[in-house]
């Protein structure tokens, strides 16, 4: 079996990590401060929202640091996967948010007496909006070179987090018009949003960490490869399964039956070579059968 380090992309993927912990330690103590003085369910819903960002991407940071792990005795394939479980913690801790940032929407919506928020508190949603779609932008960016999933799924988080900053933005105007009800129903909105994240964040990691590999497309290209090494007549079986910011090969090629040992081996460290020469593969398991279908020569 053949490996490679993903440790320097992950290590540039944590200035990533780091960088959406002090935005959202930033955007939390902000958004939690203005919702209360200005009265505000759709600034404080978002400032919870932002809170249990804050333990996602502290979630995300510490994946991306044990995924740098070499393979060891008890993790032969290394410790990559280490993204796919930060990224369902993630999952995990936006949903719990979204159930109480719900309940506590719907009990204002239905309480009576309702007051509209301060306006000047528009501004912080609007501020807030611009910084985490700069963040979302740059974090996305570095995921993408990298190939990390952890740090995908956080970027696409920041994403919806700005859409929802702009959900609390159009609450305090619908109420400063006169629509009171307006802010409430923007924090709810808040929580429908955050749970639509939360399903789509954590169903891709569980997908993930349960050797699930959808690209169907990248299965055939990896099939053509070994299809066309010297010495190969056939391609038995062949299976993928991603690996954090790569993907780990199994296969089981047919050659003549008529090879020795030595030459079968040595078209299986050909298969070897040519699928770790691919950018995206990391480990690779290679066995042989002998093709009864092929002349004895």
């Amino acid at each position: 079996m053949v490996e490679t380090n993903p440790a320097p992309q992950q290590s540039q993927g944590q200035k990533g990590a780091w960088l959406s912990i002090a935005t959202y330690c930033l955007l939390t103590a902000a958004k939690l401060t203005v919702g209360w003085l200005a009265g505000s369910q759709a600034i404080t819903a978002d400032g919870v929202n932002n809170a249990t960002d804050v333990l996602g991407s502290v979630a995300v940071l510490l994946g991306l640091m044990v995924a740098q792990r070499p393979a060891d005795e008890e993790h032969r394939y290394g410790h990559a996967r280490a993204e796919g479980v930060a990224s369902l913690i993630v999952a995990t801790i936006m949903g719990i948010a979204s159930l109480e940032v719900g309940r506590s929407a719907v009990l204002s919506l239905v309480a009576p007496g309702r007051e509209a928020p301060q306006g000047w508190s528009l501004w912080v949603a609007l501020g807030s909006a611009a910084l985490l779609l700069a963040v979302y932008a740059y974090n996305l960016r570095l995921a993408r070179r990298c190939g990390s999933s952890a740090l995908e799924s956080a970027a696409y988080d920041h994403l919806s987090d700005a859409l929802i900053s702009l959900g609390a933005a159009a609450g305090i105007v619908g109420s400063n018009v006169g629509w009171t009800w307006a802010d409430p129903l923007a924090g709810l909105a808040v929580a429908v949003l955050v749970a639509r994240t939360a399903w789509s964040i954590g169903s891709g990691a569980a997908h993930m960490l349960m050797d699930g590999f959808a690209d169907r497309e990248r299965i055939a290209a990896l099939h053509g490869v070994v299809t066309g090494i010297e010495g190969v007549t056939g391609v038995q079986d062949l299976r993928a399964r991603s690996l954090g910011n790569t993907v780990a090969v199994d296969v089981t090629v047919l050659v003549p039956r008529h090879l020795t040992v030595v030459e079968a081996h040595a078209v299986a460290d050909r298969v070897e070579q040519a699928l770790t020469s691919l950018a995206d593969v990391g480990a690779v398991q290679v066995h042989v059968e002998p093709d009864l279908d092929s002349c004895t020569g």
